[in-house]
């Protein structure tokens, strides 16, 4: 079993020399990444769309959550294992009669981070909320309720608000679509003849989606591989970067497969379609 260092002040005091928790979008650094904690699932390093930058997720359900806010159409950063003012959890701690977190091993007391800091754009303005993301099966005990309850009340005395994702939350097949799209965004980092080859030929394809009502998307597939000289499979690749990009729309909560008609897909806009094309 992975082991983490003991975190002592002169730790703190390096990972603030490195801004960690600081900045935003691509330029934010999370106060832990996957080096710095023995994550109790699979930790994960993934990049973004809404970013462009690596997030650091500690577990599978860290992931599901990223993926999700991800994907939303409003969302306008997405900051992970945020940090929370040591001097105010301390004081936060002391006036609920709350033992601060602590080091099993230094016993020094430990800067608590909340797993994402979301900002959303609603009518114009930009509004934070804090989330918490733990699996259901770990909200019983007591210590654990202590830990969330500072947590808690540090989002609220900021006017933020705060809450809890469970695994209830993230429904399976949204997040089994999701994980079909991951890295699709950009085509950039795929080996292509030309530059802007990939992009020309989702601009085309983007363009016959009317076109196939009835057809099965498999067979729209081979039938743009054949007329646009793509290797088998390169169609499909392509629809799902316009899925990913939201160029085309899809509902996510039923399973995106190769036996749906095209009539399941809709454009989002022409001027999405003008944009690739472009």
């Amino acid at each position: 079993m992975a082991t983490r260092c003991a975190v002592d002040e002169a730790k703190i005091a390096c990972f603030h020399k490195e801004e960690r928790g600081q900045g935003h979008g691509a330029d934010y650094t999370p106060w832990l990444t996957v080096r710095d904690v023995p994550s109790r699932g699979r930790s994960h390093r993934l990049t973004g769309a809404v970013t462009g930058r690596i997030h650091h997720l500690l577990s599978d359900i860290e992931r599901g959550a990223l993926l999700i806010y991800d994907f939303r159409d409003d969302v306008r950063d997405i900051r992970e294992q945020f940090p929370l003012d040591l001097d105010q959890t301390l004081g936060i701690a002391e006036a609920a009669g709350i033992r601060h977190p602590v080091d099993s091993r230094s016993r020094v007391d430990l800067v608590q981070t909340t797993d994402l800091l979301v900002d959303l754009e609603h009518d114009g303005k930009i509004v934070t909320i804090a989330r918490t993301i733990k699996p259901s099966e770990t909200l019983g005990p007591p210590r654990t309720i202590e830990k969330l309850e500072i947590e808690r009340r540090y989002w609220t005395g900021r006017g933020i608000d705060w809450g809890i994702v469970t695994e209830r939350e993230q429904h399976p097949i949204l997040l089994r679509n999701l994980e079909l799209l991951q890295g699709f965004v950009s085509l950039d980092d795929l080996n292509q003849p030309f530059e802007g080859y990939y992009r020309e030929r989702a601009g085309l394809i983007a363009a016959e989606l009317e076109r196939w009502p009835t057809a099965a998307l498999h067979d729209f597939c081979q039938a743009m591989d054949t007329r646009l000289g793509l290797d088998p499979g390169g169609t499909l690749l392509l629809v799902r970067h316009l899925l990913a990009a939201r160029v085309w729309r899809v509902d996510m909560m039923q399973p995106v497969v190769e036996t749906m008609p095209m009539r399941a897909f809709t454009p989002s806009s022409p001027s999405l379609i003008r944009r690739v094309q472009a």
